[in-house]
């Protein structure tokens, strides 16, 4: 998937709530667990790394990649 379609949905899903704009959660990487990345929504192989995402009570995990392109869409200003 090409990265600038992943912003996209990285994008809605900050819009609709399903991904955290605010700062401050907690990362830790280790690596995959087979569960779905939640920006692009693929599988996390286990012989990749991964970053784990802890939000108050919410978990979120995404591959190295993806994880840095939320982190740069939710330093982007709001339109």
């Amino acid at each position: 998937m090409e990265l600038e379609a992943i912003r996209v949905l990285i994008r809605a899903k900050m819009q609709d709530g399903s991904l955290p704009r605010d700062s401050g959660p907690h990362a830790f990487g280790h690596p995959g667990n087979l569960e779905n990345c939640g920006a692009c929504g693929r599988v996390l192989r286990t012989s990749k790394p991964m970053m784990e995402v802890r939000k108050s009570t919410m978990v979120f995990f995404f591959h190295g990649d993806c994880y840095l392109l939320w982190i740069d869409e939710r330093r982007a200003p709001r339109s």
